[in-house]
């Protein structure tokens, strides 16, 4: 704490000699209430208002640039996380969000999805992923693969420089966050005859970013979505491309460094990977990552011990959909809420009628909550779905 409070000080003084000579009445009005009161009434705004608050004065946007002011606007959002969504939609991916509810014990009433961004959509993209108010999407536009960084509270994206390569291989890439060292890593992998052969990281915040090599004990086959929890980056693989022996692979965002929980239960190969109580998890029904109307049995299981690899697993069923409503054929494990403790799940394209479902554990009943404004479409047009999510006014 005493850091922090030396390190707002170094940045008032540094602040106040910068704009010393009020050039406005704005500016002279502002120059007598303390930086620590406007960061306070700043940090009380919505990510909107924030974004109008920088267009007012350079002496506005200083403070609004403080690294104390993001932190704090960020630890304020994670008590408020947000429902992110990204919808596929005419060669775009349109990314909205809306609050996340917080009763678990009622049905809230309609939701009203907020606009964000658009960005290019490629011939595929299907490895996107949120972490700490930050999305990674890796697509191909052009025949050509590009990884980007965007920023939905601040409407901005970065483009990464590609990975170091000799040849034309097939590049995997995976987004980790570490939140000790506060620091975002994209590790990344060529593979040869489905084997990763190079496996390289990059490192957010960098005067200059560019990919280093690192090293892999074991060679292996990775195949699957990853997540990332605690600043351990997990993702499925197998030992190698003949073979039906697999494993999780553990990476270890701070020290870049591989383990492994190898496994032969058909589970980890099939399930989806969640996060639950700051654990690994894995959730799945009949083999497969979603349910439907005839299909409402399914199974989760958590990683108890990384080291003795034991795991614990549940089986839950759900009540007849029909009884709230519901009538989508099918509907994709999203996670598990860190606030109410409850799985959700989302459809597959967006409708007229959209809405996500949340299923209590401990009371085994579900409520339904209705998402408006991202507009429905004839076509079959994928979405996205992701709990947690959390504003993040910091630039890029």
């Amino acid at each position: 704490m005493k850091s922090l409070r030396l390190n707002v000080s170094e940045d008032r003084q540094t602040i106040h000699g910068r704009h010393s000579r009020p050039s406005n009445s704005i500016n002279a009005t502002v120059e007598n209430i303390s930086i620590d009161v406007m960061m306070d009434i700043f940090s009380r705004l919505s990510s909107k208002s924030i974004a109008t608050c920088r267009c007012v004065s350079k002496l506005w946007v200083s403070i609004l640039g403080i690294p104390y002011f993001t932190e704090l606007f960020l630890t304020k959002s994670c008590a408020l996380p947000r429902l992110l969504f990204v919808c596929h939609k005419d060669s775009e991916l349109i990314v909205f969000s809306t609050p996340q509810p917080t009763n678990p014990y009622e049905n809230s009433s309609p939701l009203a999805a907020t606009y964000h961004m658009k960005i290019p959509f490629g011939r595929y993209c299907d490895n996107i992923r949120p972490i700490h108010g930050l999305v990674f999407i890796q697509n191909e536009q052009r025949f050509k693969l590009a990884s980007v960084i965007c920023n939905p509270t601040t409407r901005q994206t970065l483009t990464l420089p590609k990975p170091k390569t000799r040849k034309r291989l097939h590049i995997l890439s995976y987004f980790g966050y570490h939140p000790m060292e506060k620091q975002f890593k994209v590790l990344s992998m060529t593979e040869r005859d489905g084997i990763s052969v190079e496996h390289q990281v990059l490192t957010l915040g960098a005067k200059k970013l560019s990919w280093r090599m690192i090293e892999c004990c074991i060679p292996h086959c990775p195949k699957f979505e990853g997540i990332c929890i605690n600043g351990v980056l997990y993702y499925r693989a197998f030992v190698d491309i003949s073979s039906n022996i697999f494993m999780i692979v553990c990476f270890d965002v701070r020290s870049e460094k591989f383990s492994f929980i190898k496994a032969t239960e058909p589970f980890i190969i099939e399930a989806k990977l969640i996060n639950y109580n700051g654990k690994l998890g894995l959730v799945m029904s009949e083999g497969r990552q979603y349910i439907s109307g005839k299909r409402r049995r399914f199974e989760m299981w958590v990683l108890k011990d990384s080291e003795k690899h034991g795991w614990i697993k549940n089986t839950y069923e759900l009540p007849p959909l029909w009884q709230y409503g519901i009538t989508v054929e099918l509907l994709h494990f999203v996670g598990v809420t860190g606030t109410t403790n409850e799985i959700v799940f989302s459809p597959t394209y967006l409708a007229d009628l959209f809405y996500v479902l949340y299923y209590s554990f401990q009371r085994k009943t579900i409520r339904v909550v209705e998402i408006q404004g991202m507009g429905g479409s004839k076509k079959k047009n994928w979405v996205q779905m992701f709990i947690d999510h959390v504003e993040d006014v910091r630039l890029m």
